[in-house]
């Protein structure tokens, strides 16, 4: 077991934010089957000043969750010295897999649930009839068992964690393994071309909907309005485009942004590069908005309120179109200086 104040501060965090969470879970369940906000019994009038509070209590729970984020990684950076043969974060999460990875994993997708729900919040206050207000509130028990999972492997990790030799990034990724494709670990361009293509599809994607998105008020248009086909599908094409953006980074960026040919650490990138980290933040941003507008608009009474909320709507839009390409820009300008 490793302790020192970075660990400690993330557990205290973790743990309040967790508290945060289940209670605002429970109390969540409670007001969404009791909730008509046609009703003028006092019993109503008490739920909404208590889901008020909820939300209150929520949204702060979840911008700490959020800061949480960088304090986890900053605090494996920290573990480096104290692990031998560790020299990058790849060491630190080979010491207690698979608590680890799947603890980092989460970090990359949670964030995504927590901002669909602060946008969905953020939507249905603009609203006097509070349209998504059971679907928030009902959201809220899955946010709260992903939580708990998430700090129960934390919280595994670290306090399983004992200061032995480890093999760290050049062995894992670095040696040649029979067992995995050639495409998946040598220095390939076929992921990064595949991502740019994927990245003009998506750009030409955001370009529509935004255009289609201003015409809907005055228009009959919005057939995609609560279209639950539409948004599994823009769902698995970008979760595909992570997992393209995270081949080409292993088994081509890597190797150029560190100048070493052979060597594929997308952690040792990170350390290295701070405008490549920059930038693989914006392109994720970018995509999760992309995803979030898709999530929004499939929702059932979405078209009833969209003469309302179509101007955020454009704005979501605008800035997950800005914030790709402007990743993505940072990203070509660092791989050409590298060639």
């Amino acid at each position: 077991m490793i302790l020192n104040s970075y660990i400690i501060t993330y557990l205290v965090c973790s743990f309040f934010s967790l508290l945060i969470g289940l209670v605002a879970a429970v109390n969540g369940f409670h007001v969404w089957r009791m909730w008509d906000i046609t009703s003028q019994a006092e019993e109503q009038y008490r739920l909404e000043k208590r889901i008020y509070l909820i939300i209150t209590v929520v949204s702060l729970g979840f911008l700490l969750r959020f800061l949480m984020i960088p304090l986890w990684f900053w605090t494996l950076h920290g573990m480096i010295i104290s692990i031998p043969g560790a020299m990058c974060l790849v060491g630190v999460h080979n010491i207690n897999i698979p608590y680890s990875y799947l603890a980092s994993g989460l970090k990359l997708v949670l964030p995504a649930l927590y901002g669909y729900w602060l946008i969905l919040n953020l939507l249905d206050r603009q609203v006097a009839t509070q349209p998504f207000m059971k679907q928030k509130l009902l959201f809220l028990a899955p946010l709260g068992i992903l939580i708990l999972l998430e700090t129960i492997l934390d919280t595994s990790f670290f306090f399983s964690t004992p200061p032995r030799q480890i093999s760290c990034c050049t062995s894992l990724f670095d040696v040649p393994r029979e067992n995995i494709p050639p495409v998946v670990t040598q220095s390939t361009w076929i992921w990064l071309i595949m991502f740019y293509d994927l990245v003009l599809f998506i750009l030409g994607e955001i370009l529509y909907f935004f255009i289609a998105q201003k015409r809907s008020t005055s228009s009959d248009r919005g057939w995609w309005f609560g279209n639950k086909t539409v948004m599994f599908l823009e769902t698995l094409v970008i979760i595909f485009i992570f997992v393209v953006f995270i081949l080409a980074l292993h088994t081509k960026v890597s190797p150029l942004f560190l100048h070493l040919p052979f060597h594929h650490c997308v952690f040792c990138l990170s350390q290295e590069a701070w405008d490549a980290l920059l930038s693989f933040g914006m392109i994720f941003i970018g995509l999760t908005f992309f995803l979030v507008y898709f999530w929004v608009i499939s929702l059932a009474g979405y078209r009833e309120v969209n003469e309302i909320l179509s101007g955020k709507m454009v704005k979501l839009l605008t800035w997950s179109g800005a914030l790709l390409a402007g990743g993505v820009t940072i990203l070509s300008i660092h791989l050409l200086a590298a060639l």
